[in-house]
């Protein structure tokens, strides 16, 4: 498992905040460790989300407790 804020996370947290011109850190760490896990992002926060459309895949809640 990852976790926000160790080396490999945060080196890609800060290519993902360049290249997207972020000044802040914290919605680039999601977007790090969801890639690092090569899995997808789950968020509440609709504004996450559309940033997050072309970098990873993001799913809804319900994904994650619909069967199988």
């Amino acid at each position: 498992m990852r976790l926000l804020g160790d080396r490999v996370s945060r080196r890609t947290a800060w290519r993902i905040a360049r290249e997207r011109d972020w000044g802040t850190l914290r919605e680039a760490e999601y977007l790090a460790v969801t890639q690092l896990q090569a899995d997808a992002l789950v968020t509440v926060d609709p504004r996450l989300a559309a940033a997050a459309q072309d970098a990873v895949a993001v799913a809804a809640i319900d994904d994650l407790l619909a069967p199988g």
